[in-house]
């Protein structure tokens, strides 16, 4: 089979395109013939070797992948082989994928697999990070890098889950209908000097209680500021790579908190209810999947540069 494998960690130039044996599933495994795999920034990082864990190398890329079961391990008793499913996996960026049955979802026939194959990665991060959030019913909520996967996403779940007044932030002027079109009231520009004010004004000099935060640095800091009293700020990611600084004198001023936020920790029944309630959402028409961005397996390179580079809008995907 094709994978793209990475022998060293480095530039878009390590990713190579090779051909290796189709495993075998072991024990409560299944072996999926990959349709779409999802491209995120996981996979970059782990790339450049800047993730919180790193397979040994040589090791394939990708956690979430849609396809057909192609076989079924032993003690695997209820999946069957030509069954639709999306799920998490190690190595997603091949024509084959192994996958743990209790990490598989069956999908329905309404459910495109490029509406599902974000489901293990991005809709949960989203939705869970909600969670994590403590999100209420009238709520006012802030969702940074809002075009993005994951953003665009959370813009629509914090919708759904009860918010009054959904804020989403870009540095693109192209970006900005895109996100009112999701149903974010207002958009923001992070890349204007007074955009935290703006946030203020918005929300009537209040705040937001749940600002969802992937930037860092600057914006990070910044975002401190747009906390209510008793806000809640989620950290998921940092996509400029720099520290947040602050003073803890800032948070206990207005007794808001900065939770830190990592799927990996979730509990599995978690994960799976999560995946469940994303996929509801999205047979309802509720939760609209944006993905205008898919790529060839033998352009994985470019994948990794449209994610990077911010241009995208919703979903990055490669093809098998």
């Amino acid at each position: 089979m094709r994978a793209v494998l990475i022998h060293e960690r480095g530039d878009f130039d390590v990713m190579h395109v090779e051909e290796i044996e189709i495993p075998r599933p072991s024990s409560g495994q299944v072996l999926i013939k990959v349709a779409l795999a999802g491209v995120n920034y996981a996979d970059a990082l782990i790339r450049m070797g800047a993730y919180a864990f790193l397979p040994p190398l040589p090791h394939s890329l990708g956690f979430e992948v849609v396809g057909t079961i192609e076989e079924v391990g032993p003690d695997v008793a209820n999946l069957q082989t030509g069954t639709r499913v999306v799920s998490l996996v190690m190595g997603g960026y091949a024509e084959y994928a192994l996958a743990n049955a209790h990490d598989v979802v069956v999908l329905p026939d309404e459910v495109s697999d490029a509406q599902a194959v974000m489901i293990p990665v991005q809709g949960q991060t989203a939705y869970l990070s909600l969670k994590a959030a403590y999100i209420r019913q009238g709520d006012m909520v802030l969702v940074h890098s809002a075009a993005g996967g994951v953003g665009s996403i959370a813009v629509q779940l914090a919708k759904l889950l009860g918010a009054k007044l959904v804020i989403g932030t870009t540095t693109s002027a192209e970006k900005v209908d895109f996100i009112r079109s999701l149903g974010a009231d207002a958009v923001v520009r992070t890349d204007e000097s007074d955009w935290a004010e703006q946030v203020l004004k918005l929300t009537g000099g209040q705040g937001v209680q749940v600002l969802l935060e992937t930037i860092g640095g600057p914006v990070g800091r910044q975002s401190i500021d747009c906390l209510a009293p008793f806000g809640r700020m989620v950290v998921y990611g940092s996509l400029t790579g720099q520290p947040t600084m602050f003073a803890t004198q800032e948070l206990i001023g207005k007794c808001a908190s900065i939770i830190g936020y990592n799927t990996n920790i979730q509990s599995h029944e978690d994960q799976m209810r999560a995946s469940q309630e994303i996929l509801q959402a999205i047979i309802s028409g509720q939760l609209r999947v944006i993905h205008e961005s898919t790529f060839p397996l033998d352009q994985v390179s470019e994948a990794h540069k449209a994610l990077l580079t911010g241009k995208t809008q919703g979903k990055v995907l490669l093809s098998m």
